[in-house]
């Protein structure tokens, strides 16, 4: 428990929590069918958060919010299944690829390679969703993504240092979960 006596480590750690909140109201409304995500997303994002997640532990950096995320995507993407929301094209298989690229560089490069490769392959395995809430933006659920968007922002915040053990995984979701957002916020029909 020595995070608890680290100011960084402490943040770091609330950002996972707050991170990990966010899949509350996703399963809500995923079981209620008010959120239609797609499972394949999730389901790459879980595979490459775990690389993200195992490569940080090793290298003794910022693993919480990757930690969260992969507890997280694997569950939403087993309810997705179960709900049948599921869909599997071109896309899909090509953002499936990127795992099996991550998994040869970790092996090449390290720890440090494995961070880099999973941290922007999350974001292209974030194309599938973001083409959905483009086509489907009332499908998105907003109020998940703002969380995700302060995790992600509390967790790049509190690095120990400007390392990319220490920043990068939190930057791209932080970029990911921004632009999401920001294609539901821009893409909602007006209320008249």
């Amino acid at each position: 428990m020595e995070y608890l006596h680290d100011t960084s480590g402490f943040f770091q750690l609330m950002a996972g929590i707050v991170g990990f909140s966010a899949y509350v109201p996703l399963t809500v409304g995923i079981i209620r069918e008010r959120a239609s995500q797609s499972f394949a997303a999730f389901l790459l994002w879980g595979l490459l958060d775990a690389i993200a997640m195992v490569s940080s532990i090793l290298q003794h950096g910022n693993f919480w919010l990757a930690t969260s995320n992969v507890v997280g995507t694997f569950f939403i993407a087993a309810l997705l299944l179960y709900k049948g929301q599921f869909e599997w094209s071109k896309t899909e298989t090509l953002t499936c690829v990127l795992v099996v690229v991550c998994l040869i560089i970790w092996y090449v490069s390290g720890n440090t390679g494995a961070i880099v490769a999973s941290s922007v392959a999350v974001v292209l395995a974030g194309i599938p969703q973001m083409s959905h809430t483009f086509r489907h933006p009332q499908q998105t659920p907003v109020a998940v993504y703002v969380i995700w968007v302060c995790a992600n922002t509390i967790s790049f915040l509190s690095a120990r240092g400007w390392t990319i053990d220490e920043v990068f995984y939190a930057f791209c979701s932080l970029v990911l979960c921004s632009a999401i957002l920001a294609i539901a916020l821009l893409k909602r029909p007006s209320s008249e």
